[in-house]
């Protein structure tokens, strides 16, 4: 079969030799919540990898078990604990531990929890060989590249910057030396992560073009994508590199509410108009580009006149696919303190902007049915590729084609379920 997209080797597990087996202690993670997270879960495994553990599928046989937690809403926090309780239910006699933003926004008490820290400080604790950036493409075969953490933004209802901290941008030459190494493994596409992707740099007195402009030229044949950025970042010469292609057409830019006094309670570091403008200018720029967004809904305060506001506002913008969460008060913010909204209105009004994303969704897919496009296989399951596009399509494509997962492929888009997977095929 052939492909206009470069052709790439399967991405594997590296060989680390021996001969006979040799019983080693088992690892498994969970993951919850974001892109940086899915990092830090690939550059454990890695630290794992090399330093002799196994990784595990199965959270009842595991020696360890990692929860990689988010604590940005009440729900993820929940969803943590559950499966802390369940881990003591299936496998007592596992080592627990807990990473990600839990430790650091409140410490979990007489739970015989065996270790609460930061994968950093995982790795000290436990003398693993530190692989100080990723290796092997171990998660994902898109590769997070961890670019930046923390955030300097002091949004009202938002609980990052504490678990997080100070924006802190990684060094340049680190980042090149991990994209390097995830090349020669096999990697076709990475995406560009951080808490606040687009504040890297800053301390030099460099902006986030002049990293995408860096790895362009060392990677001319790599697919770029950027993860969720504030719209704040988005300046001329990113906009460019959408535009001539150099980066995927995909940006995820949250809005949060389309109400511009909603925005300016949350704090939010830019006006309604500010962001029409720049989305404006992305579809005039990039017509098909896949604009993705986030939206709060029963925020504190939040009048029928607001919400009569904001929807007509998220109408009007041509997004590819809308994420809706009701507002979740988060202790030690600003607006934990502020009067809520009741859970019935809360819930009716999440309904409406729910169908107003679903309806957005199909019209951007239908773009693009019987149209050629090019993605990344990602995994084979179940008789099926999954595939994600450039522009962020989600893809199946039957087993009975010969794909290599990570590998590069074009494909025609046939048809479009209920839930929003395309079927395809392989471009001949």
């Amino acid at each position: 079969m052939k492909s206009r997209a470069r052709k790439i080797r399967r991405i594997t597990k590296p060989d680390r030799g021996g001969g006979g087996a040799i019983s080693s202690p088992s690892i498994f993670i969970k993951t919850f919540g974001c892109r940086l997270n899915q990092y830090y879960t690939d550059l454990l495994l890695n630290a794992f990898y090399l330093s002799g553990y196994s990784q595990s599928y199965d959270p009842e046989t595991a020696d360890y078990i990692v929860i990689n937690s988010c604590v940005v809403t009440h729900r993820a926090e929940r969803d943590t604990r559950k499966w802390i309780n369940r881990i003591k239910r299936i496998n007592p006699g596992a080592k627990i531990i807990i990473t990600g933003c839990f430790p650091f926004y409140k410490k979990i008490e007489n739970e015989n929890i065996w270790f609460q820290g930061s994968p950093g400080e995982l790795i000290e604790y436990l003398k693993l060989e530190n692989p100080q950036y990723l290796r092997f493409p171990l998660y994902h075969v898109r590769a997070n590249v961890k670019v930046q953490e923390g955030c300097n933004f002091r949004c009202s209802y938002c609980i990052v910057p504490k678990t997080r901290g100070k924006s802190r941008s990684r060094p340049q030459g680190e980042i090149l030396q991990e994209i390097e190494s995830l090349v020669n493994n096999g990697v076709s596409e990475i995406v560009i992560t951080g808490t606040q992707t687009g504040e890297w740099g800053r301390e030099w007195k460099k902006n986030l073009a002049d990293l995408l402009e860096e790895i362009i030229a060392r990677f001319p044949r790599l697919r770029i994508r950027l993860s969720s950025i504030s719209p704040i970042h988005i300046d001329e010469r990113i906009i460019e590199l959408l535009e001539k292609g150099k980066i995927l057409p995909h940006l995820h830019l949250p809005i949060q509410s389309g109400s511009p006094r909603i925005l300016r309670i949350m704090r939010r570091p830019y006006t309604l108009d500010e962001y029409l403008g720049l989305v404006e200018t992305l579809f005039q720029k990039v017509p098909d580009i896949a604009v993705g967004t986030d939206v709060i809904v029963g925020f504190p305060g939040e009048s029928d006149e607001d919400f009569q506001t904001a929807m007509e506002t998220l109408k009007k913008i041509p997004y590819a696919y809308m994420h809706v969460f009701e507002f979740s008060r988060r202790p030690g913010t600003e607006a934990y303190e502020m009067e809520p909204v009741p859970t019935h209105i809360v819930r009716m009004r999440k309904d409406i902007l729910l169908e107003i994303a679903r309806e957005k969704r199909r019209r951007y897919i239908e773009k693009f049915l019987r149209r050629q496009i090019d993605g990344v296989v990602e995994k084979r399951s179940d008789g099926w590729y999954h595939v994600t596009t450039g522009n962020y399509l989600k893809l199946i494509v039957t087993d009975k084609y010969k794909l290599n997962c990570g590998g590069v492929y074009q494909f025609l888009l046939k048809k479009m379920y209920p839930d929003f997977k395309i079927e395809a095929i392989p471009s001949h």
